[in-house]
């Protein structure tokens, strides 16, 4: 069940109307409501106009209204007023904050390190979360030795991961950790944005970050600025020229008003990489089922962070494992047809 992306387009003359006061307003401003207006200029490409849309917080169950705008031109969708306070937003058990390290035994390590070997070296087989770390190392020519940072990264999974696999130089920073953090493997998280770090790297990752900063220009080139000449930029983050916008509109699960203030498309990345001095060589559509059963459960108004959710309960949720399958399936499909909600972009240093 799909909800249309658009439950009216209205088209206003004169005195523009305040859409972020109306937002609120319940059956005045219904979610999912669209206005086409004069006064909203692109933050990425500088184009006036674009269809707005009301979205609501739905990952904690809070509903509260925010108002998004689209781009006509590169058709990055874009909240239309970012939040004065927005780490309000990020509670302590957001799941980035929380995500549990991987601590296993002393033969564990030592299978983690003989697997990173074995996939380094055979250039990568099999599939899974594990490959697809290895697919990025291939394709950004990263070694073991490599200056290794990555940006919004929480307590630091990844680099954890990073480690075990025998990866030595590995960097995080984060300004939602509650402080620095330093562990015993060597690995250090900073409390700060990108641009207070002052060294150079070989490789900077951003999963799933640029979304939520507010400047978006600004972090590419200060992501330049500490890359070495030559190496890559690995930018992951939700698209929205998908599938899962045209059918699911304002309940589509990787919207998450307001912690998502961009939802980019191709053409909005490739503009921002220009304007950066970053050349992009590389596109990979990388969605996963929760774009549908995501959607779903917020069409039925069920938050993310609920005990009828798949996310907490699973074995409690709405879907099959046939649903499951069959999201799984289609998320496939997606990306081979470069229609998933998220993509990996591979940005060099000219």
């Amino acid at each position: 069940m799909a909800t249309p992306l658009y439950v009216a387009t209205l088209l206003y003359a004169g005195t523009p109307l305040d859409v972020p006061s109306r937002c609120g307003q319940g059956a005045q401003w219904e979610a999912g409501v669209t206005q086409t207006l004069a006064q909203d200029v692109c933050r990425i490409c500088a184009q006036a106009g674009g269809e707005v849309f009301c979205a609501r917080e739905m990952m904690f169950g809070q509903r509260e209204e925010f108002a998004y705008f689209q781009c006509p031109n590169c058709r990055c969708l874009q909240i239309r007023d970012i939040p004065p306070d927005l780490a309000r937003h990020y509670p302590d058990n957001y799941y980035s904050l929380h995500a549990p390290l991987v601590q296993p035994t002393r033969l564990g390590r030592w299978r983690w390190q003989l697997e990173g070997r074995l996939r380094r070296s055979l250039l990568n087989f099999g599939r899974g979360r594990r490959s697809r770390i290895f697919e990025w190392m291939r394709r950004t020519s990263t070694d073991f030795d490599a200056a290794i940072l990555d940006v919004g990264c929480g307590r630091g999974k990844l680099l954890h991961e990073l480690s075990l696999f025998g990866f030595r130089d590995l960097t995080g920073a984060d300004p939602f950790v509650a402080g620095e953090l330093r562990y015993a493997n060597g690995i250090v998280v900073h409390k700060c944005e990108l641009s207070a770090l002052e060294r150079r790297f070989d490789l900077i990752m951003m999963h799933h970050t640029l979304e939520h900063v507010p400047q978006q220009l600004e972090t590419l080139l200060a992501a330049r600025e500490r890359l070495q000449p030559g190496r890559f930029l690995l930018l992951r983050v939700p698209v929205a020229d998908c599938h899962a916008w045209k059918k699911y509109g304002v309940h589509w699960f990787a919207l998450d008003a307001p912690r998502h203030l961009y939802l980019h498309t191709e053409k909005s990345i490739r503009w921002l990489a220009e304007q950066s001095g970053l050349t992009l060589t590389g596109v990979e559509w990388d969605s996963g089922a929760h774009q549908f059963w995501g959607s779903e459960q917020y069409l039925k108004d069920i938050p993310l962070r609920s005990s009828h959710s798949h996310y907490d309960n699973p074995r409690g949720s709405m879907f099959s494992r046939a649903d499951l399958r069959r999201f799984e399936s289609e998320s496939r499909r997606l990306n081979a047809a470069g229609e998933g909600d998220s993509a990996c972009f591979y940005l060099q240093r000219s």
